[in-house]
C-alpha cells in the first residue's frame, strides 16, 4: 500500500499535532482570548481562566491522574497473568457449573 514507505511518519504527525494543539491553547491562554464566546453578554464568554476548575479540584485531578499509570500497570500485568496460559480441551469439557 501506500503508507508501507514510511511507517513511521506517524509518530512525526502525532507529534506535530500535539504541538499545534497545546498551541493553540498556549495562544488562547496567554491573550485571554475567549474560546467560547457569550452572544448575549461578552463579559459572560469563556476564557481558560474562568472556565477551569477550582484550586482543590486542580489539585485532586493531579492526584488521580499521578496513580493512573499505577492502574494501567496493574490492568497490563494482570492482562499478561490471564493471558499467559491457554485454555485447553479438559478446560473446556470439565462438568462443573462455571466455565470460566
Amino acid at each position: 500500500g501506500i503508507f508501507k514507505a514510511n511507517v513511521h511518519a506517524i509518530k512525526i504527525m502525532g507529534f506535530g499535532i500535539v504541538l499545534a494543539v497545546m498551541g493553540i491553547f498556549l495562544l488562547l491562554g496567554l491573550n485571554q482570548t475567549a474560546f467560547y464566546p457569550s452572544i448575549t453578554a461578552l463579559q459572560s464568554s469563556l476564557t481558560i481562566e474562568n472556565s477551569s476548575g477550582s484550586h482543590y479540584t486542580l489539585t485532586a485531578m493531579s492526584y488521580v491522574a499521578l496513580i493512573i499509570p499505577f492502574v494501567l500497570a496493574y490492568i497490563s500485568y494482570a492482562w499478561y497473568a490471564m493471558d499467559r496460559k491457554d485454555i485447553d480441551e479438559a478446560e473446556m469439557s470439565d462438568a462443573s457449573e462455571h466455565h470460566y
